[in-house]
């Protein structure tokens, strides 16, 4: 075969491409695009999926007053970054403990620009979980 043929340049480029595709697939898998935390309390907590396990929670966070006076619900769903090994049981276990107690928390996450399938479900990846303290 020719190197100057169609199928070889084609070949090639396809191969420049995927390459491309990759590296810039994990840039935006690194990138941080926001960080905050949140307040409310954990309603729902699981590890699923078919082929890559992760955790996924949801944070009910607290009501907005309407003028009648209603409690609108709002959930927050997130995850446990799976990239991160060293964090995850910790976390869980955190997890498991306040939303049994349904204890007020503050999460703090972060939000990469784009996640890789087997990381999490979410782009919302919690860092830390604390109980917040009843003001007197």
């Amino acid at each position: 075969m020719d190197s100057d043929s169609p199928v070889g340049c084609g070949f090639l480029g396809a191969a420049i491409l995927a390459g491309l595709g990759i590296v810039g697939c994990a840039v935006a898998n690194s990138l941080e695009y926001s960080q905050g935390a949140r307040i409310g309390v954990i309603n729902k907590f699981s590890k699923k999926g078919f082929i890559w396990k992760t955790y996924e929670g949801q944070l009910a966070l607290e009501g907005i007053l309407s003028e009648g006076g209603q409690t609108g619900a709002n959930v927050w769903d997130f995850s446990i970054d799976n990239s991160d090994g060293k964090n995850i049981d910790d976390l869980s276990a955190k997890i498991q403990e306040y939303m049994g107690r349904s204890q007020k928390v503050k999460v703090t996450y972060f939000e990469p620009w784009k996640t890789w399938p087997w990381r999490s479900e979410t782009d919302y990846l919690i860092q830390s979980v604390e109980p917040v303290e009843k003001k007197e």
